[in-house]
């Protein structure tokens, strides 16, 4: 099969085309046919490195994290699916990537495709979604009632938090740029944050995809035992209040809530950010894209 792999981490053109065996569906696992992968601001910081004191990668590796495909082949003991199968997930971090023509993982990784959603939008939401999802039930453990900020609203991990947020019945605030304004999904409230102020209005909780300087005047806005929980790898600044909380969330799979949210989609819940397509073999132009900033959602297929 085709996978994208790097020999040394480095620029996009660090990622190469290349043959690689077949992988083969172990005991719990699935092989997938994958006909989309998600890119995501990850796969870039694993690729040039920046991310290697934490997650360091035995080369070759391939990028990638987030796919959808059809089962075509269970290995021992699996129940969950049956051959044929559309499903997405998302792969571990430090597990084989994702950006290859066929991918294997356990089959509690993966979700099915509910109908309705194609096999480009499901590729699209695994980490995205699952990072918001995660960050307003579980780290902030947002509750009815309370005033919830999000930044980067407009973005894949931003709308989903908004959606998130809502759902659980806080007033949520969207913080973006302006020429972002109209994007706005699932908030009660926009908040431009070009001005370079910090707004009045406290806040019970930041949900961060932005960090740096943006989100360290923010935490000004946080009530007393407010949390700002963040995304960014821009470092966020210190602060001399003892009375808030900053922290770094990182997701884990979760198939169920993925799921869940895309059965939600699928009923024309919550909504979903653009999404472009460009073959895996274009992958390195999707990293210098993604990097200059600016895009909506790519998938390779």
């Amino acid at each position: 099969m085709k996978a994208i792999r790097i020999h040394g981490y480095g620029p996009p053109e660090a990622m190469k085309l290349e043959e690689v065996p077949d992988p083969v569906a172990g005991r719990g696992e699935i092989l997938i046919a994958v006909e989309a992968a998600g890119v995501n601001p990850a796969d870039f910081k694993f690729r040039n490195g920046s991310l290697a004191a934490y997650f360091p990668k035995e080369m070759p590796f391939t990028p990638g994290m987030d796919v959808a495909g059809r089962v075509v082949a269970l290995g021992e003991g699996v129940s969950r699916f049956a051959v044929g199968d559309r499903v997405f997930g998302m792969l571990p971090l430090g597990e084989k990537g994702g950006y290859v023509e066929r991918a294997v993982g356990l089959a509690q990784w993966f979700a099915p495709i509910p109908d309705g959603i194609d096999m480009v939008t499901a590729a699209g939401l695994p980490c995205p979604a699952s990072t918001a999802i995660q960050q307003i039930e579980d780290d902030l453990d947002v509750r009815a009632g309370q005033r919830v900020l999000v930044t980067g609203a407009t973005g894949a991990c931003g709308m989903v938090a908004c959606y998130a947020a809502k759902r659980r019945g806080a007033h949520v605030t969207a913080g973006v740029r302006q020429k972002y304004r109209d994007q706005v999904r699932h908030a009660d409230e926009v908040l431009i944050l070009d001005d370079g102020t910090a707004p009045a209005a406290p806040f019970d909780a930041i949900c961060d995809a932005v960090g740096g300087a943006t989100a360290t005047r923010l935490l000004a806005s946080l009530k007393p035992g407010g949390v700002l929980s963040s995304i960014a790898t821009d470092p966020i600044g210190d602060s001399d209040r003892t009375d808030i909380t900053v922290r770094h969330f990182g997701v884990k799979v979760d198939a169920d809530r993925l799921g869940q949210f895309a059965t939600e989609m699928a009923a024309g819940k919550a909504e979903w950010i653009a999404t472009e397509t460009m073959p895996l073999a274009q992958a390195p132009e999707a990293h210098r894209r993604l990097e200059a900033g600016g895009v909506g959602k790519i998938v390779l297929v």
